[in-house]
């Protein structure tokens, strides 16, 4: 099984690949630290298995799991996460993450939900999937996708090249976020969106 973790903590990323590199069968096919790194690596590379962080630079999560997919067809995501937050849950399990488990999740753990995914399962912990269904808000994956770029600082022109949307795009989703989430202004919208725990 070839794999690639991607995840913008060294010494996290060194012990996954010292856990996988110790069952037969495992071959570690890359590691990444960036999600920018992560896209580029995947239109050269085919892994079976991609385990990817929730929360690193370089892009939206969501948005490069999607492209992972949708390049990758057959490739099985396990998701890993620190998050506490069911917005959080929500993109990763709409992307198509095969798998979302938090970060303390055991060894053993992490070892039955990888061959639990290679199976065809879904692997999503009971309290995740409850946190996951709690979120909705009524927002579609694109604007979860916005609001959180937004959280981050990024302007309209920069979340238009990071989604690979036009401004116009951009700017009507964001009016869609004020409206749905009954805010005002982006000030407000960047309040609510630490509320709804996007970036925790």
């Amino acid at each position: 099984m070839q794999i690639v973790i991607a995840d913008d903590h060294t010494i996290f990323r060194q012990g996954l690949a010292l856990l996988l590199q110790a069952q037969p069968g495992f071959e570690i096919l890359a590691e990444v630290g960036r999600l920018d790194d992560l896209t580029a690596l995947m239109s050269r590379v085919q892994p079976d298995l991609l385990l990817l962080d929730y929360h690193m630079p370089g892009g939206e999560p969501a948005a490069a799991l999607g492209f992972c997919k949708r390049r990758h067809p057959d490739l099985k995501v396990v998701a890993l996460t620190g998050a506490r937050s069911g917005m959080a849950y929500r993109q990763l399990i709409e992307a198509g993450a095969d798998a979302v488990l938090l970060k303390d999740t055991t060894a053993p753990m992490l070892l039955r939900a990888i061959a639990d995914v290679m199976n065809g399962k879904t692997v999503v912990p009971e309290d995740v999937r409850r946190e996951a269904d709690a979120a909705d808000h009524g927002l579609t994956v694109r604007e979860r996708q916005i609001l959180l770029l937004i959280y981050q600082g990024l302007s309209t022109g920069k979340v238009a090249e990071q989604l690979r949307l036009s401004v116009k795009t951009v700017d009507k989703h964001r009016e869609n976020l004020m409206r749905k989430l009954e805010v005002n202004s982006v000030v407000q919208l960047i309040h609510k969106a630490r509320e709804l725990g996007v970036a925790d």
